[in-house]
C-alpha cells in the first residue's frame, strides 16, 4: 500500500485503569506522497503526451484507436466493478493507463508507394501501394477495443482474485487476442520477405534487403514515411517520428523524455532500474553483435533500442508496479531477461515486436525474483 495518512494528529483515548490515556500514532506502514490514483493519474497524463505524438506520425486512425480502447477500458472497469463488488472496486484511471497501453503498443502504418525495381524481388508491380499495416482501419479498431476489454477484465480484476498478478495485462491480452494471427499480426508478411528467411539468413544479420541493401536501407524503407523512403537517414528515423511500429513509440525522443519526466516526478515509485538496466544492457549486446558482423554499430544500437516495441515497452510496460520484481535486485535481473530475450525475437525470429513476448516470459519468472535481494533480519537465516 503507498499514500500518507490523512490523520496527522494522534488520536488519543482514554482508559478506566488509572485514568491512562492511550495514544495512538497514524499508521506507520502508510508513508510516502504518493498514492495509486495519482500515480495512475501521472502515467495517464504522460502517455497523452506519448498518445498526441502518435497521431502527429500516423493520423486520425491513431487517435480513433487510442479513444476506443480508454472508453473500452473504463467501461469494462465500470460494469466487472459492480458485479465483483469489493474483490474487485472501481479504478477508473488504472483502467484508463491500462486502454491506453494497449493502444500504444499496437503496431500500425501508413501505405507506401515504391519506384519501379524497388520492391521487385516481393514480386510487386510498379506503382502498387506497399502497405505497413497488419490489418485494415476497421478490423484494427475492433482488435483494439477486444484486447482492451480483455485487459482489464480478465489479466486485471480477474487475475486479481489469484492474490497478485502474474502477467502485464496490455502484454497478455495482445498476444492472447493476436497468436492466431501469428504471420499477418505479430510478424506481418513484410518483415518475413525483407528478412528473406531461410537457414542462411539466420546467420546473418537481421533485417537484411537482398541486394546489398543492408541494415540501414531497410531501416529507412520501413520507418521514413511514404514521401521519399529511401532519402531519409535511418538513425534520425528511428530517433524522431517513425511512420511503422508501435504507435507509442512513434517518437523515441518523446518516449525518453516523457519517461525520465514520469520517474523524476514520481521519485520513489517508478522503477527506474528496469529501463535503465534494459537501455544498458540492449546496447553491450547489440555492439558485439554489429562487431562481430562489421556492421555499423551506432545503427544496430539504435536499431534495437529505438524500434517502437523495446523503447515504449521499458519505460511503460516492464515498469508496472503489479508484475514486476519489487527488490532492487530482482528488477536489474528482470531487465537483462527482458533485453536477452528481446534480442533473440528480434534477430532470429524476425520478431520486432519481440519485446512484448519476451515481458510475458520474465513476467513469470517475477515470483521467483522477488526472493532476490530481500534484506534478513540480523542474526536470522
Amino acid at each position: 500500500m503507498i499514500g500518507k495518512s490523512r490523520n496527522k494528529n494522534p488520536r488519543v483515548y482514554r482508559s478506566s485503569v488509572a485514568n491512562r490515556e492511550l495514544v495512538i500514532e497514524p499508521a506507520p506502514y502508510v508513508t510516502g506522497r504518493m498514492t495509486k490514483d495519482l500515480l495512475m493519474k501521472y502515467t495517464f497524463v504522460a502517455l497523452c503526451i506519448l498518445a498526441a505524438t502518435a497521431v502527429l506520425a500516423f493520423g486520425i486512425t491513431a487517435l480513433i484507436m487510442e479513444i476506443i480502447a480508454v472508453v473500452v477500458a473504463v467501461i469494462s472497469d465500470y460494469l466487472v466493478s459492480r458485479v465483483m463488488k469489493e474483490k474487485g472496486p472501481l479504478n477508473t484511471y488504472s483502467a484508463a493507463v491500462s486502454g491506453l497501453t494497449v493502444a500504444l503498443s499496437f503496431t500500425s502504418g501508413i501505405p507506401l508507394t515504391y519506384n519501379a525495381g524497388d520492391l521487385a524481388y516481393l514480386g510487386i508491380p510498379e506503382g502498387q501501394p506497399f502497405i505497413y499495416t497488419i490489418m485494415d482501419s476497421n478490423i484494427q479498431y475492433l482488435a483494439v477495443g477486444i484486447i482492451s476489454a480483455l485487459a482489464v477484465i480478465l489479466f486485471k480484476k480477474i487475475q486479481g482474485l489469484l492474490g497478485r498478478k502474474y502477467l502485464n495485462p496490455a502484454a497478455a491480452a495482445k498476444l492472447s487476442v493476436l497468436a492466431p494471427l501469428y504471420a499477418t499480426s505479430l510478424i506481418p508478411s513484410d518483415h518475413l520477405n525483407i528478412a528473406n528467411m531461410s537457414a542462411e539468413a539466420l546467420t546473418k544479420p537481421l533485417p537484411l534487403l537482398p541486394g546489398g541493401a543492408g541494415l540501414k536501407g531497410t531501416l529507412e524503407m520501413c520507418y521514413a514515411g511514404a514521401t521519399a523512403p529511401f532519402s531519409n537517414e535511418a538513425l534520425m528515423d528511428l530517433l524522431l517520428l517513425k511512420n511503422h511500429g508501435w504507435i507509442g513509440g512513434a517518437s523515441s525522443v518523446a518516449v525518453i523524455i516523457v519517461g525520465i519526466a514520469l520517474i523524476l516526478a514520481c521519485r520513489g515509485y517508478v522503477k527506474w532500474r528496469i529501463p535503465l538496466t534494459f537501455v544498458v544492457t540492449t546496447a553491450i549486446i547489440a555492439t558485439g553483435y554489429s562487431g562481430y558482423y562489421g556492421e555499423d554499430i551506432t545503427l544496430r544500437v539504435a536499431f534495437h533500442l529505438f524500434i517502437g516495441s523495446a523503447i515504449f515497452l521499458s519505460f511503460f510496460m516492464a515498469t508496472d508496479p503489479a508484475t514486476t520484481p519489487l527488490t532492487n535486485t530482482g528488477q536489474v535481473i528482470f531487465a537483462i531477461g527482458l533485453s536477452v530475450l528481446s534480442f533473440v525475437f528480434q534477430i532470429y525470429f524476425v520478431f520486432l515486436g519481440g519485446s512484448i513476448l519476451a515481458l510475458v516470459i520474465m513476467n513469470l519468472t517475477v515470483p521467483l525474483l522477488d526472493r532476490l535481494g530481500i534484506r534478513k533480519p540480523f542474526g536470522r537465516r
